[in-house]
């Protein structure tokens, strides 16, 4: 990361000990890439150990073990053994937690805190449905939710996944397999009263005829049947379009449709605060145990190639 003269005052270099990466799919955050990413594999984070510090860093000093988000212009070569970050974009790592957990975790962590309480506003007593929930971004999402006293539903893409889900023991009330019954199930579990929030990963365009339509996501139709009144639909569908008979159901149920984009903290200094107190929750939830990763892979960065991706899993580099 380049700094000049005026933030250098503010600058921390970081001896970085492991980061995650992910390759971005999304044509949206294409335009955001740092050009230098030239395969589309982005690092999200780095954790290490403060080397250097500001003159006016007052929150670090040399020795503090720390991790910080990387937005997705933000530049940083995995055959770099240091990070320069500015005093604003790090908090101090629990000592007892692993660097590669606190990898794994504040992405996501970031992300579902974000989809649960900023967006979804859930809390203990409400239901909730996370669909496609196989995925490192979907476990700690169940696993924040529970924590907080939500009843959780999920689905799975397939039979597969569904039941890799259930060896997980993550206190989920109902794990569906695939999405063509989710409408009618949602609505056999609560009494035909609905689910409070709803966080999908991508939906399909409604269909008639049920030969037609593909089960691996829920349609727009379900999602916004399944939903209570007053319930709120936390969608990562970027390009999302609603016909107008389905905005009229939202309208008469008074819910509400939630863009979940938590890039958009990163790219932008405003709220700040908010990021740096979400990282912080995140890893004493990590280092308490309530965040315990099930899809992570840790590699030495020696070793990454690009096959590894697509994957549902979290990649932790360690250099």
């Amino acid at each position: 990361m380049l700094m000049d003269q005026s933030t250098d005052l503010i600058t921390v270099t970081v001896a970085v000990k492991t980061c995650s990466i992910e390759k971005l799919y999304a044509s949206l955050l294409k335009k955001f890439i740092s050009p230098k990413y030239t395969d589309g594999i982005v690092v999200r984070d780095v954790a290490g150990v403060v080397t250097k510090v500001g003159a006016e860093v007052s929150r670090f000093r040399v020795g503090d073990e720390v991790i910080g988000l990387l937005s997705v212009d933000n530049f940083f070569d995995i055959k770099d053994s240091t990070c320069d970050l500015l005093e604003y974009q790090l908090v101090k790592k629990p000592k007892t937690l692993s660097w590669e957990i606190a990898s794994c975790c504040i992405m996501d962590g970031l992300k579902a805190y974000d989809a649960l309480h900023y967006l979804g506003r859930v809390q203990s007593g409400t239901t909730l449905l996370i669909c496609n929930a196989v995925s490192s971004f979907g476990v700690l999402a169940i696993q924040l939710a529970r924590e907080w006293g939500v009843k959780v539903f999920s689905t799975a893409e397939n039979e597969e996944d569904a039941q890799t889900m259930r060896t997980m023991s993550l206190d989920v009330e109902r794990i569906l397999d695939g999405h063509q019954f989710v409408r009618n199930s949602m609505k056999d579990e609560t009494g035909g009263i609905g689910v409070d929030c709803i966080i999908d990963s991508g939906v399909f365009p409604n269909v008639i005829n049920a030969e037609d339509r593909d089960s691996t996501k829920p349609m727009k139709h379900d999602i916004i049947s399944s939903l209570a009144i007053n319930g709120k639909w936390v969608t990562s569908q970027h390009d999302l379009q609603l016909d107008p008979p389905d905005s009229e159901i939202l309208h008469m149920k008074n819910a509400s449709v939630c863009h979940l984009f938590p890039d958009a903290m990163l790219l932008s200094s405003y709220q700040q605060n908010k990021v740096l107190h979400i990282m912080d929750a995140v890893l004493e939830q990590a280092d308490a145990g309530v965040l315990r990763p099930h899809f992570m892979s840790v590699l030495p960065a020696s070793e990454l190639i690009p096959s590894v991706f697509p994957t549902k899993h979290r990649i932790v580099l360690k250099l």
